[in-house]
């Protein structure tokens, strides 16, 4: 095959690039920055990819000219999303998971929403931009202590507890005059630990129990330091981690689970269309392996795998204002919204009670 890499960091994709050519394939970087989609105006289509940044002018990607691309988005996440799409649908060349999977990836209300949609389990959770109602909201997720996420980020970064009465009314507060949305959802009791899985196609290749070394944090990133050790997962775990990265259009995806301590029960709390690769060091496996071997069997059979495109457009249409909103739902924190929002939400707090009663 020849395979191109989609990643802005291609020292940290390296092991992926090394992983490709030892099974014999050709393999590149494409940087998305460094892109141009030319569209044509002929109704057969002639659209082209234009692509680096040396010589007078820039290189011609042709659908000859790859197999098969592998997505390793982690920032700028909208515009090289758009740059896979203009890959597999208007070039029509392989990709194991769809571009708008990776938009959903990136924006944890709608991967909940969508994953709730699909009858799978996650945390209950309110999403929201102006959380004043304090109690009504610590009642309805259950009680506390609870959780809080920015709608975007990674790494365990942007989420914060809420164990107190006087926490919640200063963070709430805070949360309506910065105009961030987030994710309310309950606290469910895991011994500061989850997992993280690796599927890939219709199997888990690899997962990991991560464990907080420091027992007063609920956060089990590795990037915090917890410490991470492979697990086999049961049959009905696998298949849930399968569901959810399917679901909204990936067959390569990160999911995330946490266990209720006390019931068992498994919940799907995160999904990454780009996860980190400190699981190859700490499990022995090399999951980019499983990679290109899913890409060797299903490259010929071009991008009907999985939810396509086209199906994928349907469900996101059905919301009339989702082309308006993704660029500010991917950018939440952006300038131009936070000029726009600032009075008025001053205006607005200015108004509101951020108090738990006493009573």
């Amino acid at each position: 095959m020849k395979i191109a890499i989609l990643t802005s960091s291609p020292v940290e994709n390296k092991l992926l690039f090394d992983t490709a050519i030892e099974r014999g394939h050709e393999c590149r970087f494409i940087d998305p920055r460094k892109t141009y989609q030319f569209v044509s105006e002929h109704e057969a289509g002639f659209d082209r990819l234009y692509y680096g940044t040396d010589g007078d002018a820039p290189e011609r990607i042709t659908a000859k000219s790859l197999d098969c691309v592998i997505n390793r988005i982690g920032s700028n996440v909208e515009y090289a999303a758009a740059v896979l799409r203009f890959l597999t649908e208007n070039l029509g060349i392989y990709c194991p998971n769809n571009p708008w999977g990776i938009i959903y990836a990136a924006n944890k209300s709608w991967t909940l929403q969508r994953l709730s949609h699909a009858k799978i389990k996650v945390p209950r959770t309110l999403i929201a931009e102006s959380p004043a109602h304090v109690k009504w909201i610590v009642d309805k997720i259950g009680s506390l202590p609870l959780i809080i996420k920015a709608n975007g980020g990674s790494k365990g970064k942007r989420v914060a507890i809420v164990d107190t009465k006087k926490s919640a009314n200063s963070m709430f507060e805070f949360c309506v005059n910065s105009g961030l949305r987030v994710l309310i959802e309950e606290f469910i009791e895991s011994d500061s630990s989850d997992i993280r899985a690796w599927v890939i196609g219709d199997r888990v290749a690899v997962a990991m129990k991560r464990t907080a070394v420091d027992k007063d944090d609920f956060r089990a990133n590795i990037s915090r330091g917890a410490k991470g050790e492979k697990v086999e997962l049961s049959k009905e775990d696998e298949a849930l981690c399968v569901r959810g990265a399917h679901c909204i259009g990936l067959r390569v995806a990160g999911v995330d689970l946490i266990k209720d301590k006390k019931t068992g029960t498994s919940y799907i709390i995160e999904i990454n269309a780009n996860p980190g690769i400190k699981i190859i060091d700490l499990t022995g496996e090399n999951v980019f392996t499983h990679v290109i071997e899913y890409c060797e069997n299903n490259y010929k059979k071009g991008n009907a795998d999985g939810i396509t495109a086209s199906m994928i457009d349907s469900i996101i249409m059905q919301d009339g204002n989702f082309l308006k909103t993704v660029s500010a739902a991917l950018n939440e924190n952006a300038q131009l919204k936070e000029k726009v929002n600032r009075l008025e939400l001053e205006k607005q707090s200015q108004k509101m009670n951020f108090k738990f009663p006493s009573k």
